[in-house]
């Protein structure tokens, strides 16, 4: 079994319930970092010359889009909801960010230091590194689901209030996001498993799969899954899912 076990999709109908789709897309894209972190433990110590530098590309989009997340539920996201939900009721979903960035940020500059070759690799204290933050990350991800429970919600703020919020953080997000990391999320999603899927428009679906992957020097064969959110075979008994 993986190191990380996914967080089960929350219940409900995330394409005709705008409450019910909070949990679940919460958990696609917690589960998709779950994957994330699991394939760099399985190819680290695999990881000869040739293959580290699309190996750390890939860990870096990893981190990249990690703390896109994080800043966008922080400035965006839980202050929306903590208006409706009652003062602190974001609180710790903000204090365990508080809890792994320090060393996740660390990881990171590990990856930076052996890009530009002030570090040698070492696969297990690159893998060590890692860990010592996404063991408490995961936790996290777990944690975190509950409070975007669709019933809670439905309490506590209108259709109206969650498609303005909508609005909003999906402006931030192509703010911030990078179009070269939009793979990952294919890389690492299994729509079988949760089949929420962002609201992609088909052409730029294509450019993503066809056009950004090829054009990405092996960066995204390091995920678990193929450009089309299937996971690969090989990974499936790590989950159980055989």
């Amino acid at each position: 079994m993986f190191t990380y076990q996914l967080i089960p999709t929350p219940p409900g109908d995330w394409e005709n319930s705008i409450y019910d789709m909070q949990a679940i897309r919460m958990a696609a894209i917690h589960n998709l970092m779950i994957r994330a972190f699991n394939s760099i433990i399985y190819h680290a110590p695999k990881i000869g010359k040739k293959d580290l530098p699309s190996f750390l590309k890939y860990c870096s989009a990893l981190v990249e889009t990690v703390h896109e997340h994080h800043t966008t539920e922080e400035e965006i996201i839980f202050p929306a909801l903590e208006e409706k939900l009652g003062k602190g009721s974001m609180e710790s979903n903000v204090n365990q960010h508080h809890d792994f960035m320090p060393k996740f940020d660390l990881w990171s500059d590990l990856i930076k230091s052996i890009s530009v070759g002030k570090t040698e690799y070492n696969a297990e204290e690159f893998v060590s590194s890692m860990k010592d933050a996404t063991d408490v990350l995961v936790i996290h991800l777990r944690d975190e689901i509950p409070s975007l429970e669709s019933t809670r919600l439905q309490q506590h703020l209108t259709v109206a209030e969650l498609e303005a919020l909508e609005i909003k953080a999906g402006e931030r997000i192509r703010e911030v996001t990078s179009f070269w990391n939009m793979p990952l999320f294919f890389a690492n999603g299994d729509l079988a498993y949760n089949s929420w899927l962002p609201a992609i428009p088909g052409h730029i679906l294509f450019m993503i799969r066809y056009i950004i992957v090829p054009l990405s020097g092996g960066t995204w064969k390091y995920g678990q899954s193929d450009k089309y959110g299937r996971l690969k075979d090989e990974f499936k008994a790590g989950y159980g899912l055989d």
